[in-house]
């Protein structure tokens, strides 16, 4: 069967413009790796006049550029071409701050994306079928300022305004602004979200936020910064695994952990199920988020709340009423009954009332003295619209959303859980996909870093032209754990990078050694992967003798046919 191939995400044409020769080889290598086709500038003059001569589906141009910004090549275009079958402008910069602090600001870009740069996330930019936006208006929305707004960070203010959408992952961003709680869910399902601490300037959202901002002091700002660095440090041991994930258990147990381990439940009137977490993320979603990570070993629960729920809709908000057992109306009066000793007459007390005294209704004497001639055996429950009495009236539940009638007996309960993460998921969240299953044996090429992409593309060509071997050893840390638990995540990175830079001076200055996110890496060309381990082993035994903790390197070697791009 012929399959249509979407022209969305066929190959396109990428106007590339970076003054960066190191920039430059890595966007084009992994974009024509990709299968689009690329053409490169250095000046926002040369830019203007490839944009004028030919057509492009995405132009990725940097701020800062030998003529003039990147924000002026797309303002010049838009002035004379106007917003009709424009291109998906990205901004590219490593002053992200400054691009954000513009005059002009950056509203007619589509995308803005840090330095150094994400090349997954690159490739996803030019990749999906992303439209841009056509802006309604070119001026400023003008708003009240905040004592948010001089705390100095980078932030996503939310909802958004008039620019360029919020780019996937949230680079360059320290936090989350939330200026009206509204659209929370549009918010979370934003990739990185997840990750950043939310700011409340409502003081409507109380523990789901990170930091309520309303009432922001002068004498506060440092501590809000303190919260969000620590969400910084979290973030840097996260798995990028778990950091460009979408499955929504990986990103509620991404939040777990760089907000301080903890998924705390709280009883709360502004959710149908009246209960929320100290996150963002959708109450609804997250009791069978956190049974699914449960039964997984990633997260253990323990019991906060037992609620009962409507089975038509499932809304909590239910009203708890006493019932007539003849005809179900709720309309009930409590009544004191009494006993005529002499006759053994019983009825409720208002059939006795004459006036100001207590008359037997059956044999017409006064009833005088309790305890010698009458007593109060006990209350009844008379329904005034039906008149039927009981001694126990029903219970059922009323659904305030859907008025739907539910017994007491029958109506569904679920209980409600607290979580924390177990030792399993923070392995885990360090560990990323490959932490399930056995470890696979190609690398990716997305996983490396920057200067490593560059060496390997040389090593490569080299290899495909005359066949010159190279090799590239992988080194994981199977005792940062441990370090971290006894002595804290600074003596576990402090540790880790002692070793590698001792394993850099003993080893020959042509051979490239690069720091990845839980792995680095050392490429060794001109040597096959079995010349290569007894360079590397010489040059980690004297590494290890450098460091105090026991790091228990594991060392991996690959030769050209096991790395995948």
């Amino acid at each position: 069967m012929d399959a249509t191939i979407d022209p969305e995400l066929a190959s396109k044409r990428v106007l590339l413009v970076e003054d960066s020769s190191v920039t430059k080889d890595l966007v084009e290598l992994v974009l024509s790796a990709a299968g689009h086709t690329i053409m490169s500038v250095e000046t926002g003059q040369a830019a203007l006049e490839a944009l004028r001569s030919d057509r492009f589906d995405v132009v990725l141009t940097d701020f800062h550029l030998p003529d003039f910004t990147g924000l002026e090549v797309v303002r010049r275009y838009l002035a004379e071409r106007g917003d009709r079958d424009r291109p998906l402008f990205v901004a590219i910069t490593g002053d992200t701050r400054g691009l954000l602090s513009d005059p002009e600001n950056c509203e007619i870009f589509d995308r803005v994306v840090p330095k150094p740069l994400d090349v997954d996330l690159v490739c996803d930019l030019v990749t999906e079928p992303v439209r841009p936006a056509i802006p309604a208006a070119r001026s400023r929305t003008v708003r009240q300022s905040s004592p948010a707004d001089d705390l100095g960070l980078a932030v996503l203010e939310w909802p958004p305004g008039p620019g360029p959408a919020p780019t996937p992952g949230l680079p360059g961003i320290d936090a989350i602004l939330v200026r009206a709680s509204r659209d929370l869910q549009m918010l979370w399902s934003i990739r990185g979200a997840n990750v950043l601490p939310v700011l409340d300037e409502t003081g409507e959202l109380g523990p789901s936020a990170d930091v309520d901002v309303s009432t922001l002091t002068l004498n506060r700002t440092d501590e809000v910064r303190r919260i969000v660095e620590r969400f910084h440090e979290r973030r840097a041991d996260l798995h990028p695994d778990l950091i460009r994930s979408e499955d929504p258990r990986d990103r509620l147990l991404a939040r777990i952990e760089i907000s301080g381990g903890t998924l705390s439940a709280r009883l709360s009137h502004r959710h149908d199920g009246l209960v929320a977490w100290n996150t963002i993320c959708d109450p609804a979603e997250i009791p069978a988020l956190l049974s699914r990570a449960e039964k997984e070993a990633l997260v253990q629960t323990t019991f906060f709340e037992r609620i009962h729920s409507c089975p038509s809709c499932q809304s909590a908000r239910l009203v708890v009423r006493e019932e007539c057992p003849d005809c179900a109306s709720s309309r009930l009066v409590d009544e004191s009954y009494l006993h005529h000793f002499r006759c053994a007459t019983q009825a409720p007390e208002r059939d006795f009332v004459q006036g100001d005294d207590l008359v037997c209704p059956k044999c017409h004497r006064a009833l005088r003295h309790f305890g010698r001639d009458y007593d109060r055996p006990g209350i009844m429950t008379r329904c005034e619209s039906c008149d039927a009495t009981t001694i126990e009236p029903q219970v059922a539940f009323v659904c305030s959303r859907c008025s739907t009638r539910t017994p007491a007996e029958a109506v569904p309960t679920h209980d409600v859980s607290s979580g924390s993460l177990t030792e399993t998921g923070r392995a885990y969240l360090r560990s990323g996909s490959a932490f399930f299953g056995p470890v696979q044996k190609t690398l990716r090429f997305g996983d490396f870093p920057l200067e490593l992409v560059i060496a390997l593309n040389r090593a490569a060509a080299a290899y495909n032209e005359d066949r010159r071997p190279f090799t590239l050893t992988s080194i994981h840390y199977d005792g940062l754990d441990a370090i971290r638990q006894q002595h804290g995540a600074l003596r576990a990175r402090d540790s880790r990078r002692l070793w590698l830079e001792a394993l850099q001076q003993t080893t020959d200055d042509r051979i490239v050694v690069a720091r990845g996110t839980n792995s680095d890496f050392v490429l060794l060309e001109g040597l096959t992967p079995d010349d290569a381990r007894a360079v590397i082993e010489a040059a980690r035994i004297a590494a290890d003798k450098t460091v105090r903790d026991e790091l228990h390197v594991n060392l991996r070697f690959f030769g050209p046919e096991d790395i995948a791009r």
